[in-house]
Order: C-alpha cells, then structure tokens, then sequence
C-alpha cells in the first residue's frame, strides 16, 4: 500500500479561530518523510541566504487558451456564499490543468479545481511570477467544487476561497525537482516514500526556501489577492520568514505572512493551505468570512463601503479517524517510515504561542 493510503484519513481538529483544520489527506501525493539529522552538502542552496525581492510585475500573456479565458473574467463571473465550512460556489472557474509557470496536480480529482476568479487568477500571476525570477512550476492541489459544498477530505473549501498547493522541493543534493507532498521535519527535510513497505524507492527531498518564499512574496505583495489565512507548520513558517528576512523582504510583506501565516490543529508540514477572504460584491451576496477580522481588512473594507459579514459556528460533516487507525490503514511501514512518524510528533502539537492559530 502506497503513502497516499497513510495520508488519507479524515482526522479533523477545529482551529481557534472556529475554521477546521484540513484532514491529513490534504497532501494526496506525499506522505511521512524520513526523519534526516544529517544536514545536506547543500544546505545552503535552500535559500536561506540567497538575494531575493518583489516579484517582478506578471502580465496576462499565456500560450494555454484556458489561462487565457481565465484571466480576462471579470471578478463578478464567480461568487461565493457562506463560509469556509458551509458554503457554495457560483460560477465556479477551473484552475487550468496547464498554465506558464503552474500547473493542477495530476494526481487530484480534476472536479475539485474550481474557486473564484479571484483566487484562480491570484494562483496564476503568483505561480508566473516565481516561474520567471526562478523557474518550476507551482503544484496546485484541491480548491472547490464546481459548485461548492462538501468535499471528501476537507473540512472547509466549500465556497471556492481556500486552495492547497505543495511546497516548490529540492533534491538532497539541493537541485530543483517537481513538487511532492511530502512532510517536512524541523530542519524542512522529508522522504518522497513510494512504497511504505520498501526502503529502496525512498528518496530524500527538503523545501526550496527561494522559490516558496518568492511565491508567498508574489502573493502576498498582489493587491488583489486578499489573503486571509496561510495555514502551514509553525517550525516552516518560521524558516520562511528567516529566509525573507534575510533576503531583503519588505517590512510590509513580512508583517502580513506574520500575521496571516500560522499553524492549526493539524501542522500542514506537507502543503499551505490557503484562503481568501470573501470579495466585496460576494459578501453583499451573502458570502461570511471565518476569523480573524484584523483591523488592516476592516480598514480595506470600509474604504468600498462594505462591512465584514462573519460566519457563524459550522458543524463539523466528515467522519473522525484517529492517527492510529490511519497507520493500521497504511499496511506494513518500513522501520525507517515508523522512525519517521514518531519523530513527527515533535511538531504535531507545537506550544501555544506566535505562529499557531488562534
């Protein structure tokens, strides 16, 4: 039985701020990573201290005719109503299954593809962004259906604002490679496992902090991308930031991955799982927002005349599995996958404090 199985279990833990925390199947096409103490001869092509920067301006040319519709849809094509964890979706707008610089994951049902326009379209310019200062392709994940609602495996993306995409990876030798959803320890390395029951097909990999720091900036230095929340473990939130710190970042966009970043009751080592807060037209439409409200998003809304519309306490609809179950689910595990599952307790359930969602 492959890593996938591993991972796809239906544990959910409601965040502080009343959202629910995705389940573990999140990363569909990664799974536990070995835990490596031995730094990489690499390490320093992680970017920790490479020169970074805003990203350059990315226009709306794309040889894929379906980028090409996407972009020129007017933010009014898709709405969304209720919240996160009980909402739906109105014109909903696939994520292109190919577009310069991003790409849907393969691997992922193609009906779970679908978010506002303004989500796909922040997706896109952030994914063309990295593509042309770095290279690679951003690894989109699940978003919506096209409809919204329930979805399998999540707890919220329901509405069409929230969206998992997988960290950019290198090798262990510090090459760029495709992204996997594999789990990432404290020092941001992991096992690609194929076969949970064979050590021979395992290969190591760790974050490419440049390329994933280039899109958080990408995204979050766009004025039309309204990020609320990134969730992500605290232990790479902050390897991030070090990162942006020390390549020059604006003070602005530091303070917002601060304040936006955070881990919740599940680490999400493997994937960020994003979401937008609701747009103008749709809160008039009847779309709510979960917590937090912070002063800076007030402040946005007021100056359109708009008021925030929060959503209420929403019911959890997934069935509980425990860790245990999931593992006993997974079939036989190497020694070296259950030596990597007990290290990752370590950040499972991090100490209240900055960085953890609240």
């Amino acid at each position: 039985m492959g890593v996938l199985a591993l991972l796809a279990v239906t544990t959910f833990a409601p965040d502080r701020d009343g959202a629910v925390a995705q389940p573990t199947a999140d990363g569909e096409d990664g799974g536990a990573g070995r835990n490596v103490a031995a730094a990489s001869p690499a390490a320093r092509r992680t970017g920790d201290g490479a020169q970074d920067g805003p990203a350059p301006p990315v226009g709306t040319r794309d040889s894929h005719p379906e980028v090409q519709h996407v972009l020129g849809l007017p933010p009014t094509a898709s709405t969304s109503r209720g919240g996160p964890s009980a909402g739906s979706l109105e014109g909903g707008v696939p994520f292109p299954l190919q577009a310069e610089g991003a790409h849907f994951n393969p691997r992922r049902d193609a009906r779970a593809r679908y978010g506002t326009v303004e989500l796909v379209q922040a997706l896109l310019r952030a994914g063309a962004a990295v593509h042309a200062r770095h290279g690679g392709e951003l690894v989109v994940n699940d978003l919506s259906l096209i409809s919204g609602g329930p979805i399998a495996h999540h707890g919220s993306h329901q509405g069409g604002r929230d969206v998992d995409v997988l960290f950019y990876t290198l090798t262990a030798e510090g090459e760029p490679r495709p992204s996997v959803g594999a789990p990432l320890d404290l020092a941001g390395r992991g096992v690609d496992f194929q076969d949970l029951s064979v050590a021979a097909d395992d290969v190591p990999v760790q974050l490419d902090v440049v390329r994933t720091w280039a899109f958080v900036e990408a995204l979050l230095s766009d004025p039309d991308a309204w990020v609320q929340r990134m969730f992500v473990a605290r232990h790479l939130r902050q390897r991030l930031l070090r990162h942006g710190r020390r390549a020059g970042a604006s003070r602005a966009v530091l303070r917002r991955f601060e304040q936006v970043a955070c881990q919740p009751g599940y680490p999400h080592d493997d994937h960020f799982h994003i979401r937008v807060f609701c747009s103008v037209d749709d809160l008039a439409a009847g779309c709510r927002d979960s917590g937090p409200m912070p002063p800076w998003h007030r402040a946005r809304l007021a100056s359109a005349g708009a008021t925030p519309r929060m959503a209420g306490p929403e019911r959890l609809r997934a069935p509980i599995t425990t860790a245990a179950e999931a593992r006993r689910a997974a079939g036989p595990m190497h020694p070296d996958v259950r030596a990597w599952l007990d290290a990752r307790d370590a950040w499972m359930r991090p100490p209240a404090g900055p960085g953890v969602c609240r």
